[in-house]
């Protein structure tokens, strides 16, 4: 039997993410590291471990319906074989439906023994081959149901979106947060301009095709449409970019940090929205980058240094606790979060987040945001920002920050019109296109 390498690698990673509690991303890259596969057979056993990731309630209510025992009573490589084989006869149109019964069983004979491979061969013989001949809930009769298990989402999720946003936005977020995210960047305009990025990013490609291009109103946005940026290229390795969503790079710019302001950014690591800061600033802010894990500085420091960056200074503190006597002009908390707001590039978060963890992460953030009202200077500026969709975390935060401090909301600029909900506050959500899902809040500190 000749082991498929690259499906072999997929269920290992899988394994590691279901039952050791693995962060999908690290897992798939500690896996290419580990064994050696052609860059289609990297591209395929990414898509295999993501997707099956993304899709895995609906890959087990498939199961569930042909299995005389429950999915989870499995041999955890075998149920993620046969997961992997209902995300490939559902969603993986270039592979033939005889390779997917083929491969799965020699997976398993590999992982398991004779009697399971013989049970995998039955099973994957009779997945459905497309969405209409998978029985789901009516949505009719129970469209949070229909919802949850169509588009793999939690229910408690589903049914808080539905409560937020209505019936229709949570479908199209359901939708949207299952869209594989395009590799997006942020100019450095320190060392060069957008329209210079795109240019050399397209003569880079020798398909000839346009790759680079802006999607977004976001000054320094670039978007690749396929492929992501090497971290050995030329144009990394000079500082001309930084890996970045659009809506990750509107928190600076709500924070409009001038040269010559003392700024501190709570929660820094891994400097994305530091050296942000100070880009526009034009590398003449005085940036405080304050991260509660020493192993974290690093690097900031090291995309700092990427990036040309100067002015910031890295301080190991917790913001429950802060270790300063300083106070700022501007102050940003970005705060920790569930993270909600970006499943399309991390979809394992909404296996991990729960109601309990999510309400534990609102008061964490309160309490920090609170403690950057006390460090912020009279007439000083704070913004609040989660890449997060919970009303916990977004909306119940800033109330109970407004109605015990002494701030203000203050509007952005103008250009962020489109993102507004309220004074002051601005949300974006993967549903009206490259963007994941983030809250915004800017407060101007009273007197």
């Amino acid at each position: 039997m000749n082991l498929d390498l690259v499906r072999d690698t997929a269920v290992r990673v899988l394994v590691r993410v279901f039952e050791q509690g693995a962060y999908l991303d690290l897992a798939v890259d500690a896996a290419l590291r580990r064994r050696t596969l052609s860059d289609r057979g990297r591209r395929f056993m990414t898509q295999l471990a993501y997707g099956t990731v993304r899709h895995m309630l609906l890959c087990d209510h498939v199961l569930n319906r042909l299995l005389r025992e429950p999915a989870g009573e499995l041999p955890s490589a075998v149920r993620a074989i046969l997961r992997m084989g209902v995300f490939q006869a559902l969603f993986c149109k270039q592979v033939s439906f005889p390779a997917m019964v083929h491969t799965g069983v020699d997976l398993v004979k590999h992982h398991s023994h004779a009697g399971l491979a013989r049970l995998a061969n039955a099973v994957l013989r009779r997945v459905p081959q497309n969405m209409d001949d998978v029985t789901l809930p009516g949505p009719d009769r129970d469209f949070a149901g229909y919802l949850s298990i169509r588009h793999s989402i939690p229910r408690w999720l589903v049914e808080e979106w539905i409560d937020e946003f209505g019936s229709e936005t949570a479908e199209a977020l359901c939708v949207a947060s299952n869209t594989e995210a395009s590799a997006t960047l942020r100019t450095n305009t320190l060392a060069t301009s957008t329209e210079h990025l795109i240019d050399a990013l397209n003569r880079l490609d020798n398909s000839g095709e346009i790759i680079a291009k802006k999607t977004t109103i976001v000054p320094e946005e670039v978007t690749l449409s396929h492929g992501a940026p090497s971290v050995r290229s030329k144009l990394f390795q000079q500082g001309w970019f930084m890996v970045q969503d659009p809506a990750s790079m509107l928190p600076a710019h709500l924070l409009e940090p001038k040269a010559g302001d003392q700024v501190l950014d709570m929660c820094a690591a891994p400097g994305g929205k530091t050296t942000h800061l100070a880009q526009l600033a034009g590398n003449a802010a005085a940036i405080v980058a304050m991260d509660r894990h020493a192993n974290r500085l690093p690097r900031i420091a090291e995309n700092a240094g990427r990036l040309r960056i100067e002015g910031v200074h890295l301080l190991c503190g917790d913001g429950l606790a802060l270790p300063l006597n300083a106070t700022f002009d501007r102050v940003l908390v970005d705060a920790p979060c569930t993270g909600l707001g970006t499943l399309r590039r991390h979809p394992d978060l909404k296996w991990r987040v729960t109601p309990q963890g999510r309400d534990d992460l609102a008061r964490l953030q309160t309490a920090l945001l609170r403690n950057a009202v006390r460090v912020c200077k009279n007439h000083g500026c704070i913004v609040y920002s989660v890449c997060t969709t919970t009303r916990q975390e977004t909306h119940d935060v800033v109330q109970a920050v407004l109605q015990t401090e002494k701030v203000i909301p203050e509007d952005g600029p103008e250009w962020f019109t489109p993102w507004k909900t309220g004074p002051g506050q601005y949300r974006t959500l993967p549903t009206a296109g490259e963007w994941d899902g983030f809250f915004l809040m800017r407060f101007r500190k009273a007197s």
